[in-house]
């Protein structure tokens, strides 16, 4: 009696031993975001067909998307499916939908558009806390309360090993020396505030850093500031596609500034081996922003 006990604790502890080490898994999650220029430029096909070919390229096992203009829940199922993402989330079926696609199941825990210009999706996936949103294009004062919001609803959430990630549209104080010295996009939004005296995205005519600060100063890392050398290399629009320039045209560099982020909890920062922005010809033509990514080594 007593052997046929001990051979069954044994055989218990084996399986359920088993279960842990099975629901872990270790190794590197590919992060990527990707503002897709009105949904493809209303449904583009071939500028969705280079976007299937790049995201299969690329391999990134969660995709944080922006503009998903037009999208219904199914077409953001198909365009996953394409790509051999099995799950996705779409915050809204209206205006500017952000969305997510995954490898790995997405358990959705808040989707809000109150109180902002696009919304936030919150989302958990392999244990990791993701907000995507996308922040508003017009105002640095609009924006800025966006990102109390956020920093608040992940506050009062307790949110650890949490993730933002989308279009931000706002400037980080680490570009702040390379931005100096892009006086034709200054000059460019200058003229933009004159002509549209209700909005603002110059702080007293300059570069407003205070967005990406605020969540800054609430413990989140910006990854692709930290780890993305030297700050030219890390410009995210426009595209020289917005143009019709060729790839390498030199006129984009004065012009460019970086508005794609993946900020991630200090928690998660050492974590951080690697991190993109993929502002090469491969992903040229596809929308008016480039891609930006991260690589977190690490269990989940």
């Amino acid at each position: 009696m007593l052997k046929h006990l001990r051979f069954y604790l044994l055989l218990f502890c084996t399986f359920f031993s088993g279960k842990i080490v099975a629901a872990q898994t270790s190794g590197a999650l590919h992060l990527a975001s990707y503002n897709v220029f009105n949904g493809f430029e209303h449904g583009n096909k071939m500028q969705q067909e280079s976007f299937i070919n790049w995201v299969k390229k690329q391999k990134p096992d969660i995709l944080a998307l922006q503009e998903l203009v037009g999208f219904k829940a199914a077409d953001l199922e198909a365009l996953a499916g394409s790509y051999g993402h099995q799950y996705t989330a779409l915050l809204k079926e209206e205006g500017y939908p952000v969305g997510i696609t995954s490898k790995f199941p997405v358990e959705i825990i808040h989707r809000q558009t109150k109180d902002f210009w696009h919304g936030m999706l919150h989302v958990r996936i392999a244990g990791l806390h993701i907000i995507i949103t996308h922040l508003s294009p017009f105002e640095w004062k609009f924006r800025k309360k966006e990102a109390e919001r956020i920093i608040s609803y992940i506050t009062e959430n307790r949110l650890d090993s949490c993730v933002i990630m989308g279009d931000l549209n706002a400037h980080s104080p680490l570009d702040a020396d390379e931005l100096a010295t892009h006086l034709p996009l200054k000059q460019q939004m200058r003229l933009w505030d004159k002509n549209n005296p209700s909005y603002g995205n110059l702080k007293k005519g300059r570069f407003d850093y205070s967005v990406i600060a605020t969540f800054l100063s609430a413990g989140f890392e910006d990854a692709i500031g930290r780890l993305v050398q030297p700050a030219a290399s890390r410009m995210t629009f426009p595209a020289a596609f917005l143009y019709g320039w060729p790839w390498n045209d030199d006129r984009r560099k004065p012009l460019s500034e970086r508005l794609d982020y993946i900020l991630v909890t200090d928690n998660l920062f050492p974590y951080c081996v690697k991190a993109i922005v993929h502002n090469g010809q491969d992903a040229e033509g596809i929308s008016d922003h480039y891609p930006v990514s991260i690589i977190l080594q690490y269990d989940y």
